[in-house]
């Protein structure tokens, strides 16, 4: 019955929407749902287009009738991005205590063998440790120039060893260095791939992600596959929606939000992300320097 300019924007609609049905207007899912549904919680987040637009609706009533309801909304695109930005700053943070659990726990290995006077066993130990994590530094380092990927994929690596998930970078792999904004959107992709990876292998008998990233020209191609069971059919339509989640679905502003954020990033940079079954699930993003 009533849009006001910046909700016809934010919405898009066209400018003769009022006096016409959501259904007319052939909106958006989301939109119909956010001015539709009841709304337990405030602030409830959908992805329009490309911007993060947050949901505020008031049933309006009398005594004796429904007469509708009042939505107020406003676009927090950017502060949504740094949060996710923040929130990967804090994931890194998160899987270098792993790693510091990780490296305790060898040396309390070692000074077990030590004490038992198994000093063969000491050298053998310590020489698999290292050259375990040798091997990981050097395929990183070998194929990713960018610090901040780097640092993200070594840390990762250690949370999956903890996981009992074998992490690979293919050899074929190339990513030079970037500037920071570059370097930050691409952490927020690769970080949720990994992630949505490792949680679809999570109950295989022998869990395994590959990572690969190329760099042609201007053009940044990402790819991750896993050997998990796949995406389900009717759900391959749903995975870049926000809201939309394996895990959860009963959640509509915390969960599913990863892979719509990351194709976000993807588009503004005239890319996109897609998704594919192939002994498992594969999806591949691309974006421009």
């Amino acid at each position: 019955m009533l849009a006001n300019d910046i909700a016809i924007e934010l919405l898009q609609l066209p400018l003769t929407c009022v006096g016409q049905t959501l259904t007319e207007l052939d909106v958006a899912p989301q939109v119909t749902r956010a001015l539709t549904t009841q709304q337990q919680q405030p602030d409830r987040q959908f992805l329009i287009g490309e911007r993060v637009v947050v949901f505020n609706r008031m049933p309006v009533k009398t005594a004796r009738k429904d007469l509708g309801s009042v939505t107020t909304f406003r676009d927090r695109t950017e502060l949504t991005l740094l949060e996710q930005e923040l929130g990967d700053s804090k994931a890194t943070a998160d899987m270098l205590r792993a790693q510091t659990h990780e490296f305790a726990n060898h040396l309390h290995a070692i000074s077990g063998l030590i004490q038992l006077q198994e000093y063969e066993e000491v050298i053998r130990f310590i020489d698999g440790v290292s050259f375990s994590r040798s091997k990981v530094f050097e395929d990183v380092s070998a194929h990713i120039q960018e610090p901040t990927i780097a640092a993200l994929l070594i840390a990762k690596a250690s949370v999956a060893t903890e996981r009992g998930i074998l992490l690979e970078v293919s050899n074929d792999s190339r990513l030079g260095r970037g500037d920071e904004q570059i370097a930050r959107d691409l952490t927020t992709i690769v970080g949720n791939l990994i992630d949505n990876a490792m949680d679809a292998v999570a109950e295989m008998p022998k869990p395994k992600i590959m990572l690969s990233v190329h760099e042609a020209d201007n053009l940044i191609t990402v790819r991750v596959s896993d050997n998990g069971p796949g995406i389900a059919d009717d759900a391959m339509k749903e995975i870049f929606t926000q809201g939309f989640s394996t895990k959860d679905a009963t959640v509509s502003g915390g969960r599913g939000f990863g892979l719509a954020l990351s194709r976000l990033v993807c588009r503004r940079r005239n890319g996109d992300i897609t998704a594919v079954n192939d002994h498992g699930a594969q999806f591949t993003a691309t974006l421009r320097k």
